[in-house]
């Protein structure tokens, strides 16, 4: 197969051989360097170059009249993900009933030649529980699916603000649960399931590990929504924009990219397209964080990537914190020099593909 990588792939080993941990006072950090700049603090090259080019795509579409709305966060011809694959992966899309209420997509990647039983990968989506689509994600659940030999299964949750919250938990719930019935028919081991999720799947996979902790043998959260409440209103640790040190070159690139998922984040629940008022955005299925010591102390082992320069960081680590605390055997992942949403960014930037290789290395150990 042509691969479709625009970077030399020696840089996604590069990560992987840089890669150290760092001793911290709560939990420890487990560092992805950028692989070919030793400087710190510096956004990635390749970033630097794609977050110029959507720094200008944003502040084209807000000079349009009426700005941009959800309509242009669920089109998105930029998110277009490389095929990175090297043997064929089969993808089988199903119509599944959902608790006699109604019906979802459920897609299930396969390798060629993968064991049976399986184990799987439950993943959900970002996109702000308002935008996301399996679209934007074959090409990275396929790959997931070679490189892991797992099964990898893609539910397409219901999204807001047509269907608010609960609804996208009841969905990641029932998709599960689908697996774990169908585990014969599907070639999946139930006693290996990984719920893994990115940004606003991120928080949906918290909402799992805590509703049913006993559904799931791991967690993997991918700079998560760990906290969605007001920004004005933290207590319990702080944000700032001091804890995002960079280079003065990268200073308003980096921050641009930090900003936009800042600016969102002074509403109230009554504002949220995903919470309507239905809950507090305190609510610890909304935001883990928030949850109590007993509950997270339930959670399978789980790991909490970030990205350096994502507005989310500082809640997803004060989340791994609360789990290390809890007793929850907690990797904390930090990758260099990138911003939030990277895993979009697949066969663009390398941290894409490497992730992907570290949720691999987390489907071994399950």
């Amino acid at each position: 197969m042509t691969d479709q990588r625009s970077y030399d792939r020696a840089l996604v080993q590069g990560i992987r051989d840089k890669q150290h941990v760092e001793a911290g006072p709560e939990v420890d950090v487990i560092v992805k360097p950028i692989p070919d700049d030793d400087r710190n603090h510096v956004l990635d090259p390749r970033v630097r170059e794609v977050a110029a080019r959507k720094k200008a795509m944003f502040e084209a579409r807000a000079a349009q009249p009426g700005g941009s709305g959800l309509a242009e966060e669920r089109w998105r011809p930029d998110k277009q993900p490389a095929d990175l694959c090297e043997h064929p992966v089969e993808r089988r899309e199903r119509i599944v009933d959902i608790d006699g209420t109604h019906r979802i997509a459920i897609y299930t990647y396969r390798r060629d030649g993968a064991p049976a039983p399986a184990p799987v990968v439950v993943f959900l989506h970002g996109g702000g529980f308002t935008a996301g689509s399996e679209r934007i994600y074959r090409n990275q659940m396929r790959y997931l699916a070679e490189v892991s030999g797992a099964l990898v299964v893609f539910p397409e949750y219901r999204l807001a603000p047509e269907c608010p919250f609960p609804a996208a938990i009841e969905d990641a719930l029932a998709a599960i649960r689908w697996v774990r019935a169908n585990a014969g028919e599907l070639g999946a081991d139930a006693g290996r399931i990984l719920v893994a999720g990115d940004s606003a799947g991120g928080s949906l996979s918290s909402a799992v590990a805590l509703s049913a902790p006993d559904l799931v043998h791991g967690v993997y959260l991918v700079f998560p929504g760990a906290d969605m409440s007001n920004v004005d209103e933290l207590t319990d640790y702080e944000w700032s924009y001091a804890l995002y040190p960079v280079a003065d070159e990268d200073r308003e690139l980096a921050y641009s990219r930090i900003r936009r998922i800042e600016q969102s984040c002074h509403g109230t629940a009554e504002d949220s397209l995903y919470v309507q008022g239905r809950t507090s955005l305190k609510d610890p299925l909304v935001s883990a964080v928030y949850a109590s010591e007993d509950a997270l102390g339930a959670w399978p082992p789980t790991t909490v990537a970030v990205s350096e320069y994502d507005y989310l960081r500082p809640g997803a680590e004060h989340l791994a914190k609360r789990l290390q605390a809890a007793g929850v055997p907690t990797r904390y992942v930090l990758y260099k020099g990138v911003d939030h949403g990277f895993l979009d960014l697949f066969g663009a930037e390398p941290q894409a593909e490497e992730l992907c290789l570290d949720i691999a290395d987390q489907v071994a150990q399950l």
